[in-house]
């Protein structure tokens, strides 16, 4: 909502609660029937517009009819119960009001009724169109078959966008931290779109990973019914629009178009907890899981991305010793082939993953650092909880520089980075998921001509944003 109308509504609510408490505070005329007259309609106006405008949605229909039906009836109640049916006068304008009230309420019940089955006929609509271009889309020209020859492969599953102020991703710097850095996130209109990336591995001994699982079809299409299960809480914290997917951007099409299927993957490494990671989760109820127990015990805010997987949930112990730069570290096959990493801040147990390839490693960043500029955290950072979490954060960060200046064939893969790093060059890299050495090679080489050795950007490289044209719609990052 624009700002100057919440600033208005903040003002006469304030008023509103002070005039009822203290009537006299607002001059020697505002009694209470006064302020409820004067200040109180006009707050009930503004919360209605407010629940319009933010948080209805078209299940919330025959709940509303019901209300008010509800509402005209026990009005009907009360005035009879007051023995207002006198003769003429008053008493008969009153009743007529009351007859006419019970009418209304009678109709607004049966329409409740009659809405509760078109409300969820619309909903199954959406939902089978989505499901017809999802099948269009598995069926489009292009797709590939499975590659089977020994080789540990990487694929990038671009799982649709995610809309986020240009402060919440670059602004860290700039006082986007802490509770001050969400009020912002909520007010602040910059806005840029950024991609949302989960990675497919298929690993000749030990299977189809996923490392993320994105966000599903619902949460970008069907938003406010996909946040309806825990009493419209999730609502009121989310945007209806943070989320843009194609069909072709579905996770279980991505898969499919690769030549696989999603019933075949047998583990997800969750960086962390966050929906827009762990939105996927509702297409794979057969894989564990794998993810830090704090993520779980204390950074889970939406438990309904997790229904189908809560049973299947494994906590590494992080007990195989130091790794580089990270005092613990988990193998979790026993085998070298992949190193969880704890790198707490982002949320209480977010973590990173290390996968060996044949020609070298790479890092699986989650949301540790966005983006390739991120990795200058003393130029470049994103919005932080704050406090020991924001150290956290830096922490890891500096862990993650350390690892990436000692290991030359290692190289970055990050879950939201909008640069041409990710877009072109890893995109490029790893095609058909084996960028061998050469593209190994390139990547770091690029990371080079981004980042001097003592992790600062070179000219040319800092973020900058751009609004849109027209004033309004969404801006975009340079790199200047």
């Amino acid at each position: 909502m624009p700002v100057l109308p919440l600033v208005v509504y903040g003002l006469l609510l304030v008023g509103l609660v002070v005039g009822l408490l203290w009537p006299g505070v607002l001059g020697r005329l505002s009694t209470r029937r006064r302020v409820l007259a004067f200040i109180g309609v006009p707050v009930g106006l503004g919360t209605l517009g407010l629940y319009l405008g933010v948080v209805y949605y078209v299940t919330d229909l025959p709940v509303l009819l019901a209300l008010a039906a509800t509402a005209c009836l026990a009005w009907v109640a009360v005035t009879f119960l007051r023995g207002r049916r006198v003769a003429g006068g008053r008493g008969a304008r009153s009743t007529r009001r009351a007859f006419l009230a019970g009418g209304a309420g009678l109709v607004l019940g049966v329409l409740s009724g009659l809405s509760i089955d078109r409300v969820e006929r619309q909903r199954r609509e959406v939902l089978a169109r989505g499901e017809q271009e999802r099948q269009a889309a598995v069926r489009a020209p292009g797709a590939r078959r499975r590659i089977v020859d020994g080789a540990v492969r990487v694929f990038p599953i671009h799982t649709g966008d995610t809309i986020v102020t240009y402060g919440q991703f670059y602004g860290g710097l700039d006082g986007w931290e802490g509770l001050n850095g969400y009020v912002r996130t909520l007010v602040d209109k910059a806005q840029i779109a950024v991609p949302v990336y989960a990675y497919l591995i298929d690993h000749p001994r030990h299977g189809l990973l996923l490392v993320d699982s994105g966000v599903n079809w619902e949460q970008a299409h069907d938003h406010d019914g996909y946040y309806n299960h825990n009493q419209m809480v999730s609502r009121l914290l989310t945007q209806r629009d943070e989320y843009q997917m194609t069909p072709a951007q579905d996770l279980r099409v991505r898969l499919a178009r690769l030549g696989y299927d999603t019933k075949e993957i047998t583990t997800v490494f969750l960086t962390h907890v966050h929906d827009d990671h762990a939105g996927g989760l509702r297409y794979l109820p057969q894989a564990t899981v794998v993810m830090d127990r704090r993520d779980w015990d204390h950074g889970t805010v939406y438990p309904y991305s997790f229904d189908l997987a809560k049973n299947n949930l494994s906590f590494p112990a992080f007990d195989s010793g130091a790794f580089g730069a990270f005092p613990d570290s988990q193998d979790h096959f026993g085998d070298g082939s992949l190193i969880l990493l704890p790198t707490p801040g982002h949320s209480p147990g977010h973590m990173c993953v290390l996968l060996r390839l044949d020609a070298g490693s790479v890092l699986f960043m989650g949301d540790t650092l966005y983006t390739l500029p991120h990795l200058a955290t003393d130029q470049v950072r994103q919005m932080t909880i704050g406090g020991t979490d924001t150290t956290h954060q830096i922490e890891a960060a500096r862990r993650i520089q350390t690892l990436l200046a000692s290991d030359p064939v290692a190289v970055p893969l990050f879950a939201h980075d909008n640069t041409r790093y990710q877009s072109d060059l890893v995109v490029s890299a790893f095609a058909h998921g084996t960028p061998g050495k050469e593209g190994l090679r390139e990547l770091r080489r690029y990371m080079e001509a981004v980042l001097i050795s003592d992790w600062r950007l070179r000219p040319g490289h800092t973020p900058h944003f751009v609004p849109p044209a027209s004033g309004m719609g969404l801006g975009r990052v340079e790199l200047r």
